[in-house]
C-alpha cells in the first residue's frame, strides 16, 4: 500500500518539477525575443502658462519700526553719534606650539617586580627600549604612572596616557 502512495507522490512531484522548469524556460526565451512593439508614451505636452501672466501682488503687511535697536543698548537709534574714523588694532598672534608626535613613544608591556610588587613598564622611545618605573626618564620622556593597560607619560610639558 505504501508503494502506491509513493508512486502517486512521485508522479505529483514530477509534474510540479515540469511546471516549474516550463515557467523558467518560457521566461528565458520570452526575454530573448525582440519584438517591434511601439512604446506608447502617456506623456502629453502640457500647455504651460507664460510668466507674464503672473502678477506681482503688493505686500499685505507693514513693518513696525517703533522698537529700540538691540545693538545700541540703552541709547536711542537716532541719538547715537558714531565715531566713523577707522581704528587700527594691532593683533599679536598667539605663540605657535608645534604639534607633539606621540607616536615615537610606545608602551610595550609591563613586568611585576617580585621584591616590591610594583609594575615596571617596558617603554620604547625612538626605538630605544628600556624598563622604567614611576618617575624615571628615557630621552626626555618621564613615566608618571604605570598601569597594566597604559602608562601616563610627560613629554615637552604635556601629559598623555599611552596604551599598549
Amino acid at each position: 500500500m505504501q508503494a502506491v502512495k509513493n508512486k502517486k507522490l512521485t508522479y505529483l512531484l514530477i509534474c510540479a518539477v515540469i511546471v516549474v522548469w516550463g515557467i523558467i524556460l518560457y521566461r528565458v526565451f520570452a526575454s530573448q525575443q525582440e519584438e517591434d512593439v511601439p512604446v506608447k508614451s502617456k506623456m502629453a505636452v502640457e500647455k504651460r502658462d507664460s510668466y507674464d501672466q503672473y502678477i506681482i501682488k503688493e505686500d499685505t503687511f507693514k513693518l513696525a519700526l517703533n522698537y529700540k535697536d538691540p545693538f545700541l543698548g540703552a541709547e536711542e537709534a537716532g541719538v547715537k553719534t558714531a565715531n566713523l574714523e577707522p581704528q587700527t588694532v594691532n593683533v599679536i598672534p598667539p605663540p605657535f606650539d608645534p604639534p607633539i608626535n606621540w607616536e615615537i613613544i610606545k608602551y610595550l608591556g609591563y613586568v611585576v617586580n617580585p621584591d616590591t610588587k610594583k609594575l615596571v613598564s617596558i617603554v620604547s622611545v625612538n626605538g630605544n627600549e628600556r624598563m622604567l618605573s614611576d618617575g624615571e626618564f628615557l630621552e626626555g620622556v618621564k613615566v608618571l604612572k604605570n598601569k597594566r593597560d597604559s602608562i601616563l607619560v610627560s613629554w615637552q610639558g604635556k601629559k598623555k596616557y599611552i596604551k599598549r
